[in-house]
């Protein structure tokens, strides 16, 4: 299951795949999942993905950036998103 919501930026397709830079990712989380807060940072190469739930559980993950042809900034994949974030928060619920 895949959570469709509307961007006031527009996300980036490019060959089939949505990609988000790092502020649309935290405005597509906070909005997608009803987080309380989510802040993104470098850390060992990798793009560390951190918030908070609505039920005060805390989480984080990591996913790799893209640095795609004629961007400036790095990308992170919209599906890799999702996956990402329903591992944590499904198994937080266990």
């Amino acid at each position: 299951m895949f959570i469709t919501v509307f961007f006031y930026k527009v996300a980036k397709k490019i060959s089939g795949v949505f990609y988000l830079d790092r502020e649309e990712t935290v405005e597509y989380l906070l909005e997608a999942y009803h987080l309380k807060w989510c802040i993104t940072r470098w850390q060992s190469g990798k793009v560390n993905i951190s918030f908070e739930t609505r039920s005060a559980s805390r989480a984080n993950c990591n996913l790799t950036p893209y640095k795609i042809k004629n961007f400036k900034t790095i990308l992170l994949s919209k599906t890799e998103i999702d996956l990402a974030i329903l591992k944590v928060t499904q198994s937080s619920h266990l």
